[in-house]
């Protein structure tokens, strides 16, 4: 988050520097840091109605093992030898050894957006395979168990890249250029991002506010412009007046 202070801070505590005339005046401040909203983020950006789901490289969990009939010999040492072997590939990995039913496991893990989960069972022991269920698309493959130490690490980059990508298309799907005030209502309303061109002055981004809730969210680096017109007053804009802007309703 960044926010500008002005000099609201530097009064009460009277900072102050030395002008090149050789004054002191009162600094002026910003804050920039990152801050839990990148978690609301996060979770806005790739949660669904099943609960969160988390990219591999943020994910605190990235794999969890759940033992299929774990009361059998044998299930919940393979378990823990594949557990091994993972974290002995890097991989943040638990098994996940309470008394509860399989279905609950697998919903309370879908929950909290582990990205992979691994399903190992007598059968599977037997046959020398485990199932892997991937959380952002729900699809299901069967792996080898010697092969896990290598295969895990490339699905979660694999993981990573799609939830990447769809993210980036959800967002380029929902931005909207518009070049007057009813087609930004319209936008906004709708729930999108507004990429509009914008005359500089303070009235025209607090009518925007004030008649749609959106706010500017951001100046993009890449100025394009993208009309000519500014979105709100409809003045014309000359070349290189004005500014690229998106709008949007926080939350």
């Amino acid at each position: 988050t960044s926010h500008y202070f002005g000099d609201n801070f530097s009064r009460p505590f009277n900072i102050k520097f030395s002008s090149r005339e050789g004054d002191l005046k009162y600094v002026y401040q910003t804050s920039w840091g990152t801050s839990t909203r990148m978690i609301g983020a996060l979770i806005m950006a790739h949660g669904d109605n099943r609960g969160l789901a988390l990219p591999p490289k943020v994910a605190p969990v990235q794999a969890i093992i759940i033992p299929i009939a774990a009361h059998k010999g044998g299930v919940n040492e393979k378990a823990e030898a594949i557990k091994q072997a993972l974290e002995n590939a890097g991989v943040r990995v638990e098994v996940d050894y309470r008394d509860q039913s399989t279905g609950w496991k697998f919903n309370e893990w879908e929950m909290k957006g582990v990205p992979v989960r691994i399903e190992v069972g007598p059968r599977d022991i037997e046959n020398g395979v485990v199932t892997v269920a991937r959380r952002d698309d729900f699809s299901k493959t069967q792996i080898k168990i010697e092969d896990l130490a290598t295969e895990i690490p490339a699905l979660l980059d694999v993981i990573q890249k799609y939830m990447l990508e769809k993210a980036r298309k959800f967002r380029d799907a929902h931005i909207v250029v518009c070049e007057d005030m009813d087609g930004l209502t319209a936008a906004v309303n709708s729930g999108n991002f507004v990429k509009a061109m914008w005359c500089g002055d303070r009235a025209c981004e607090d009518k925007v506010k004030e008649l749609t809730g959106a706010s500017t969210r951001v100046m993009p680096f890449d100025q394009t412009p993208v009309g000519t017109k500014c979105v709100c007053c409809g003045k014309n804009l000359l070349e290189g007046e004005g500014k690229v802007i998106y709008f949007a309703k926080a939350y």
